[in-house]
């Protein structure tokens, strides 16, 4: 058994979907950035503030390492775990993957909304970081087992798309 490791780019869903996900699975479920705010005792902009972006995904290298012992878990990542490539090979060693996408202007919409403080997304100009961003991840999540377009689709759409595409209908089936 393995697990289910939801990435893509912040906006996209991972976690919406990863709670649903597990849910119709009958599989606990984790987020690999509550899994670093709950251990480090800070939100994610504090820890960005105090020790940057590079410890910051040292933190999450490692929280991934950990879950990735694991199995039968629904994983959402943080937008940009891809950016390590061991962590790709960790995700494709111990998992699959679906690479949940969202059109650029649906994720700035859904981004603008957001009441999360996302650190990569401060100054002057979240919407031109936004597009900096996709533009230097372009690539970086298309290697997954899967990629679903979380556009115009309900959380209830995606996650069946996934069960579908994994043979999935129930929580009898325990093999992903």
């Amino acid at each position: 058994m393995s697990n289910l490791y939801l990435i893509g780019f912040m906006g996209s869903g991972k976690t919406t979907v990863g709670r649903r996900l597990a849910e119709r699975l009958g599989w606990p479920f984790t987020d690999t950035d509550e899994e670093i705010v709950r251990r480090e005792g800070m939100e994610i902009p504090e820890i960005f503030s105090k020790g940057g972006e590079a410890f910051f995904r040292d933190l999450e290298q490692a929280v991934l390492l950990e879950l990735s012992g694991r199995a039968g878990w629904v994983i959402a990542t943080g937008g940009g775990i891809v950016v390590r490539g061991r962590n790709v090979e960790i995700m494709k060693e111990s998992g699959r993957t679906v690479f949940l996408f969202a059109r650029e202007e649906v994720l700035l919409g859904r981004l603008a909304e957001d009441e999360e403080v996302r650190p990569l997304l401060q100054g002057d100009s979240p919407s031109a970081r936004i597009r900096q961003l996709l533009q230097e991840r372009r690539g970086m999540y298309e290697w997954a087992d899967l990629t679903v377009d979380t556009s115009d689709k309900s959380v209830d759409a995606v996650v069946g798309e996934i069960l579908q595409h994994f043979g999935r209908a129930d929580r009898n089936d325990r093999a992903v």
